[in-house]
């Protein structure tokens, strides 16, 4: 009879033990495609600021810090495109063309909410960190930025003491202007 009992008690330790292991892997196997799906909903926002920044720099002349300025700048900004009509090798068709200011939003930013672009995702609850400066580099000046993701979801990210980095785009310090993921 006890004997019984003790095989009762052990194969329920078992499925215990069985259902413990298996729930720890699915939560982590949940994690990680959670923050594969977060991670890349960050990358994909430092890229718009990216091409926004760059944007912005070619008219401007500098990078900003500001993401009100950026921002304005997403709403309001123009560039140049050239447009051409007709067919340059047809010689019934009459050819020209010409130069016309047209809205960066219509064209670069077309599918953004422009208004949240300083916002981390998911939540957006928190902005990103968004310097920029200039940087002197072999007797010449350059412009740099930088944009760093404040709160990482990663839990590795997270722990300042572990080698995997938060996610930043640029640099202060280097004339670099890609992502630290890439």
């Amino acid at each position: 009879m006890i004997n019984n009992i003790l095989k009762v008690l052990f194969f329920a330790g078992a499925c215990l033990l069985a259902y413990l292991l298996y729930d720890l892997f699915a939560k982590e196997m949940s994690y990680r495609a959670e923050r594969d799906d977060i991670e890349a909903q960050v990358i994909k926002k430092m890229e718009i600021i990216k091409k926004a920044q760059m944007n912005f720099r070619d008219v401007n002349g500098h990078f900003t810090s500001s993401f009100d300025s950026l921002i304005n700048y997403m709403k309001t900004g123009t560039m140049k495109v050239m447009v051409e009509y007709g067919d340059k090798n047809d010689t019934t068709n009459t050819y020209r063309r010409e130069i016309k200011n047209i809205l960066v939003k219509d064209t670069l930013f077309k599918d953004v909410n422009i208004d949240l672009i300083g916002f981390v995702p998911p939540d957006e609850k928190y902005m990103f960190i968004m310097k920029a400066g200039t940087l002197r580099k072999q007797d010449q000046d350059n412009q740099v930025f930088m944009v760093l993701d404040p709160r990482p979801f990663d839990r590795d990210r997270a722990n300042p003491n572990h080698p995997k980095d938060t996610l930043q785009l640029g640099s202060l310090t280097e004339i670099k202007f890609d992502g630290n993921w890439e």
